[in-house]
């Protein structure tokens, strides 16, 4: 299925818009006083003070500011500068120039929580008041864009540790596959097309089951399933219960045998897990609107201030949004995350809509999870740029590195920007990534375009595009289908299930994109220095071509150096690098051009008497690897 229109397509996904940890910085305006977790460093380490950023409206006169803190698991709580629980810091505001937070003119303050043992939960609260009106109190983010109210203001929280991601994730590569448009059993109705792409197609898990051999073949090494809990959904990001597996998708064992037959094949598993909300058909949901669960207690958000009488993820009423800093909804969220770990056997959590739920839930799960499964990957899904996803360090093994995929995107998909662009900003991200978080990299998901539709169909793009992702640092995630070129029928903008279409089998998919896919995940799966590598951009003479389309980027260990070039350009391109090992790495013994020398729109001519200045003229939309090694 390729674009009937030559009317640009937009990347909507990526449009403009102020991203969540902006927006709740922005709630000084109706708050006072905001911290919106704000911490230096991210992620703290033993023997480390921890200094929170704080904002006040510099209209108000908010002449103090507190921070109650434990660091023996008890809430804190205090008021004024008094310490009910625990100890206090006071705030020191800084004398800065005016300063704005989006519209609102702000003043900076800072307070440093002293260093702390490793394994310390630190947990804390801020407020800010007045000389002038003893009347005058505010409590910090006690109103915020995505969760319910917190009327006695909102607890905050960091966890103390060396914690980096599971050793396993460094060679992880992951298959994102979307239950319902998979596979069926060879005794289950085949999936069919009923008409509409929000309702049902079919797909089960004993489908998947099934194709495992299939899954094995493209030399993945995990899977992330959608949702699978019971849901009246086709897509299941509204659960309406956290203990079974949806009925449409199978059994409870249905999801034992899967795991486990996955695991015989040196598979992983990741399940989808959805904290934010659930279905408006869950039973505590259903008790909360009918009166049967004091509002106090009740774990949604009620009252005649929402729309429809209840707080919805996005205003859509079948996904009432869960009070997570409610240590209540916290335990069963936690509960039900150790509930599929336990007793399914699943590896780890990819984790959706995590900028919803404030940070301190993040913190408390993170630790819920490790404290039984120390080694469960949790992957989140973080909506925003850098600093937005830098802020989850600690409260998250990796996010998904959602920057990098709209560059790529933009750079190969719609060639709406150069390669240097993307090399450019890969070079900035490995200084800028939080040094204990993993990141996830993909092309495209359930949530954007296709790739190939954004691509206007061209299988070359794509195949540059899965030679970058492979080659790139960080664990690579293939939507369903792109290996054999799948694409969409439509591609209205916001309309996400048009990048849900059913994966084509037999003689309907592409093979020459498979056989591609194929040979970028061996290379990758095949070379350390792919999967646990150090990585920096490598400088490109070209004398001929689109010289901002032509760029480098060198991958090593101690005894291996692999260097990739690549060509995004419409001409051929004659290039030659100076390819200088870094230091620690052992001389090479024997230096190879990598079978992806292989191009997608053919030869490149290399040239193969070299030490350490490879050259030669690369085809367009190409890409040549050299290893050296012992």
């Amino acid at each position: 299925m390729t674009p009937t229109t030559q009317t640009p397509i937009t990347d909507y996904f990526f449009g403009p818009y102020v991203t969540p940890q902006e927006q709740r910085l922005r709630f000084v305006a109706k708050n006072g006083v905001q911290h919106a977790s704000v911490i230096t460093p991210n992620d703290p380490t033993p023997g480390v003070p921890v200094e929170l950023a704080i904002a006040s409206d510099a209209a108000l006169p908010v002449d103090h500011i507190a921070v109650y803190f434990t660091s023996n698991g008890d809430a804190p709580s205090g008021a004024r500068g008094v310490a009910e629980s625990g100890e206090v810091v006071l705030a020191t505001r800084e004398a800065t120039s005016s300063e704005r937070i989006g519209a609102t003119p702000v003043h900076r303050w800072r307070a440093t929580i002293p260093a702390q043992a490793d394994g310390t939960m630190v947990r804390y609260r801020i407020d800010g008041w007045s000389d002038s009106d003893v009347a005058l109190h505010w409590l910090a983010d006690a109103l915020d864009p995505f969760t319910a109210p917190a009327p006695t203001g909102r607890e905050f929280a960091y966890h103390v540790d060396r914690r980096i991601a599971p050793e396993w994730t460094r060679d992880a590569i992951i298959y994102h596959i979307f239950v319902d448009r998979f596979a069926t059993a060879h005794d289950q109705p085949p999936i069919r097309d009923p008409g509409s792409l929000l309702e049902f197609y079919g797909g089960t898990i004993r489908g998947i089951t099934e194709k495992l051999d299939y899954i094995a073949s493209l030399g993945v090494n995990c899977v992330w399933l959608s949702p699978i809990m019971e849901t009246p959904t086709y897509h299941g990001y509204n659960p309406t219960s956290y203990a079974d597996v949806a009925k449409h998708f199978g059994t409870n064992q249905d999801l034992k045998d899967f795991i486990a037959a996955a695991h015989m094949r040196g598979i992983r598993v990741l399940l989808d897990l959805v904290a934010n909300h659930t279905s408006d058909e869950h039973p505590a949901f259903l008790a909360a609107i009918a009166g049967k669960m004091p509002t106090e207690d009740a774990w949604y958000s009620l009252g005649p201030a929402y729309d429809g009488g209840y707080l919805a993820y996005y205003g859509v009423k079948n996904m009432p949004v869960l009070r997570t800093d409610k240590e209540a909804v916290r335990t069963y969220i936690i509960e039900a995350a150790r509930h599929w770990l336990t007793e399914f056997g699943a590896d780890g959590l990819r984790l959706d809509n995590v900028s919803g739920p404030a940070h301190a839930f993040w913190t408390f799960f993170q630790e819920g999870v490790k404290v039984s499964h120390p080694d469960a990957l949790t992957l989140g899904e973080v909506s925003g740029g850098m600093k937005d996803i830098d802020s989850y360090a600690g409260r998250l093994d990796a996010c998904m590195d959602f920057p990098l995929t709209k560059v790529m995107r933009q750079v190969f998909a719609q060639r709406a920007a150069p390669l240097n662009d993307l090399l450019t900003m890969l070079e900035a991200q490995e200084h800028e990534l939080p040094a204990l978080m993993s990141r996830a990299r993909a092309l495209d998901n359930h949530d954007m375009h296709r790739f190939l539709w954004l691509a206007e169909g061209d299988t070359d793009r794509l195949k540059l595009a899965l030679a970058f992702l492979m080659l790139a640092p960080g664990f690579p995630i293939l939507y369903y289908g792109t290996e054999v070129g799948l694409s969409q029928r439509q591609g209205p903008a916001g309309q996400d299930a048009y990048a849900r279409e059913p994966i084509p089998w037999g003689n309907e998919q592409r093979a020459d994109v498979l056989d591609y896919t194929r040979r970028v995940i061996s290379l990758r799966a095949s070379t350390v220095s792919l999967r646990r590598g150090a990585t920096a951009r490598v400088p490109v003479s070209v004398t001929q071509g689109e010289a901002a389309q032509v760029g480098a980027f060198a991958r090593w260990t101690g005894d291996e150096y692999l260097l990739a070039v690549f060509n995004n350009g419409k001409e051929p391109a004659e290039f030659s690098v100076d390819a200088q090992r870094p230091a620690g790495v052992a001389p090479a013994a024997k230096v190879e051009v990598m079978p992806i020398a292989l191009t997608p729109s053919g030869e490149s001519t290399l040239a193969r008497t070299y030490e350490r200045q490879p050259s030669g003229i690369l085809s367009p939309m190409s890409v040549a690897v050299f290893r050296w090694h012992a």
